[in-house]
């Protein structure tokens, strides 16, 4: 009796095999039925036109996740599967490109892969000012921003009221702007910018820890930071220094407050005798406004300065190294050793 059972169950086993191929070559041939059609035809919808804009340093993750939140593609994994075995996740450009959300993926990765056109590339360098920047990049007076656009909010959100210059706020980056937009749109990045990466400090706008009484003068220390040491590492025992002479009533005698003012890097005898408020030798107190667009590093120095036992510092010209010392003696032995 078992050993007939045993020859039924071989023979429906036999019998079965044919029809469980069959399902599974179904089931494959489904699948790639599938995968075929998210692969070429990944939006159904309206074939409209977006413009997708990629920055410097965006990773091919954050590339997929900004085409999957604008519905231009609907299997992450498939994109970046066919970027990889092309070879082309190393050849996507940074730009502005028009994407219509009706599109394959092969050619979506050839839109990306190739220079946008009709694109120009606005790249703010940190503690670059606005000056330099209009000049640069042929751009009229990037400061009637603060009457022609919408930025109340902007300014709201840090609990300051609209100052005089955009200067501090235009974040350091690159941006892309099209022909057709202009420079309003070059403010409305930048700010959002400023804003996300502000954002990241989590401020606390009691600022009880510091000698200040509000974010722009924050923003005005930053900017004296960024001017005056180039090294991450030194930024926040410089900004002590600053805050610890403004609470002693001592004069700052920052000289690049002073060349905010200038066009040719140099100052004069007359530039130091002068009345100006950006003359940090003559005047107590913080500058008007800042005196370029900090970095985030320079603005997170400002907002957690390191305290010491210093008063004075010097950068080295060539190594950028800062040197510290606690008299105005020490200070100008300095000087003469690594200055003059």
């Amino acid at each position: 009796m078992r050993y007939s059972n045993s020859r039924r169950f071989q023979r429906n086993k036999k019998q079965n095999s044919p029809l469980k191929i069959t399902k599974v070559i179904g089931v494959v041939f489904l699948f790639i039925l599938l995968q075929g059609y998210y692969y070429n035809f990944l939006v159904s919808t309206n074939n409209t036109t977006i413009n997708l804009e990629i920055n410097d340093g965006q990773s091919i993750q954050n590339i997929t996740d900004q085409l999957k939140e604008l519905n231009i593609i609907q299997s992450k994994f498939l994109f970046k599967r066919h970027l990889i075995n092309k070879g082309l996740d190393k050849q996507i450009k940074t730009g502005v490109f028009e994407v219509p959300t009706q599109i394959s993926i092969p050619n979506l990765a050839q839109i990306l892969i190739q220079a946008p056109t009709n694109n120009s590339k606005v790249t703010i360098i940190e503690g670059e000012k606005i000056k330099n920047i209009e000049s640069k990049y042929n751009f009229n007076n990037l400061n009637d921003c603060i009457t022609n656009c919408d930025l109340d909010n902007f300014f709201n959100e840090f609990k300051i009221n609209k100052p005089k210059t955009l200067e501090g706020f235009l974040f350091p980056d690159t941006y892309f702007i099209s022909q057709i937009d202009d420079q309003k749109s070059l403010i409305k990045k930048a700010t959002d910018n400023f804003t996300k990466k502000v954002s990241s400090l989590k401020i606390d706008y009691n600022f009880e820890n510091i000698p200040v009484s509000n974010f722009y003068e924050v923003l005005i220390v930053a900017s004296l930071i960024e001017k005056e040491v180039i090294l991450d590492k030194d930024k926040a025992l410089v900004s002590g220094i600053i805050y610890k002479r403004l609470q002693n009533d001592w004069t700052l005698g920052i000289d690049a407050a002073l060349l905010y003012e200038k066009s040719n890097n140099t100052i004069t005898r007359s530039d130091l005798d002068g009345n100006s408020k950006y003359n940090l030798r003559k005047f107590k107190g913080l500058p008007p406004t800042p005196i370029c667009n900090p970095s985030l590093s320079s603005i997170k120095a400002a907002l957690e300065p390191e305290s010491s036992k210093y008063w004075f510092y010097l950068t080295k010209p060539i190594t950028n190294e800062v040197v510290y010392s606690v008299t105005n003696e020490q200070h100008n032995q300095n000087k003469r050793k690594y200055l003059y």
